[in-house]
């Protein structure tokens, strides 16, 4: 059994450059990641895209013509864009019985911004 969220996390990412969480923080508690057991890419949901969060008045970056960027390594932002997703095994502590989480990443701003984190689903 799992439980979908929509939930902003703040996460550390390994070293190696790979993009995988290494930690998180959820609610206020530090949970380390003890295994990455799958990552994958998934297309955003027309809701969550650039368009819809100008709508709804949150702030949003838009520079020009950057969605229609020909540089490699260049991502739009824009409603057609992925968002990375890595189940993980984590605890919050070493006497803790660790837990499955799934973490979503969006893509970075077309300036370069950091990542906005998200998790998504804690599974039983």
């Amino acid at each position: 059994m799992s439980r979908s969220f929509d939930e902003v996390v703040h996460v550390q990412v390994a070293e190696s450059g790979s993009g995988e969480p290494s930690a998180f923080v959820w609610r206020g508690r530090l949970f380390v990641v003890r295994e990455v057991l799958a990552g994958w890419s998934a297309r955003l949901p027309w809701w969550q895209g650039v368009a819809a969060r100008a709508l709804r008045g949150e702030p949003v970056e838009v520079s020009g013509s950057s969605a229609l960027a020909r540089e490699p390594g260049v991502r739009s932002a824009g409603p057609a864009a992925d968002e990375q997703v890595w189940r993980v095994v984590a605890s919050a502590g070493f006497g803790v019985e660790p837990g499955t989480f799934e973490l979503a990443s969006e893509p970075a701003g077309a300036a370069g911004g950091a990542p906005r984190w998200r998790l998504v689903r804690v599974v039983d």
